[in-house]
């Protein structure tokens, strides 16, 4: 009975130290950043945004600055800056996210994630797009099903940005019809006026700069072209 007590009172010890240990072990693997990819979704909190799609995560002792995989959006001074801006901000501040590493870090040091919100029922990004808050980042994402299908019902819907006219990669006007710093001398040569180029596919399909198909597959640039406008962005006609 002795033995048994003694051997009782050494192991208790040995038995807390592997409780905590174990506790431990399983605190740092549900709450410390990673940047694994194939670890399980983990909730976090958004303490700050920086610009549309990059925000500060905290996490435990760590701040942590992520941006949104996948999606493009306005830069500041550009149309829609404000309302994308005040999108994430009610999306992100007030929610609990669901962070999903995609990549550790990209050239600017940003862990680049996906986030779910509405407790994970909703991807950020892809309700980006469909409200037209930002653009498919189809150069990061590839031909991604999701993101094509909300960026195509946004143009058809003329929903935010697609609104606005405004060309934001090479940031100029590319709907509204150049206007001639002099008129007279347009009066005298209309080929001081520049003009569209249309892209035409081999289909004979006509699609105007802006228009996800612009410049896609076979085809050719035309400045008067003869052929069927495009049902997304109006071909010769617009939106």
């Amino acid at each position: 009975m002795l033995y048994f007590a003694f051997k009782f009172h050494c192991s208790l010890p040995v038995l807390f130290y592997l409780c905590a240990s174990l506790g431990y072990a399983q605190l740092v693997s549900t709450e410390s950043p990673s940047g694994d990819s194939n670890q399980s979704d983990i909730s976090y909190k958004v303490i700050r945004i920086i610009k549309p799609g990059i925000f500060d995560l905290q996490a435990s002792d760590y701040v942590i600055r992520m941006r949104t995989w996948g999606v493009s959006f306005p830069e500041r001074g550009q149309p829609g800056y404000g309302k994308a801006i005040t999108f994430s901000e009610k999306s992100l501040l007030t929610t609990t996210p669901k962070i999903k590493v995609k990549r550790v870090f990209d050239e600017n040091n940003f862990k680049v994630v996906t986030v779910g919100i509405n407790q994970g029922r909703t991807d950020f990004a892809t309700e980006c797009i469909t409200l037209g808050v930002g653009w498919h980042n189809e150069k990061e994402t590839g031909r991604f099903g999701p993101f094509i299908l909300a960026q195509l019902k946004a143009k058809r819907a003329n929903h935010g940005i697609w609104q606005t006219g405004f060309n934001y990669n090479s940031e100029r006007l590319f709907l509204q019809k150049p206007q001639p710093s002099l008129p007279s001398a347009y009066l005298r040569s209309n080929q001081m006026l520049p003009q569209i180029s249309f892209w035409v596919t081999s289909f004979g399909k006509i699609h105007r700069p802006g228009c996800s198909f612009y410049e896609r597959g076979r085809g050719s640039l035309m400045a008067k072209p003869n052929g069927t406008d495009c049902r997304i962005c109006g071909g010769r006609k617009g939106k």
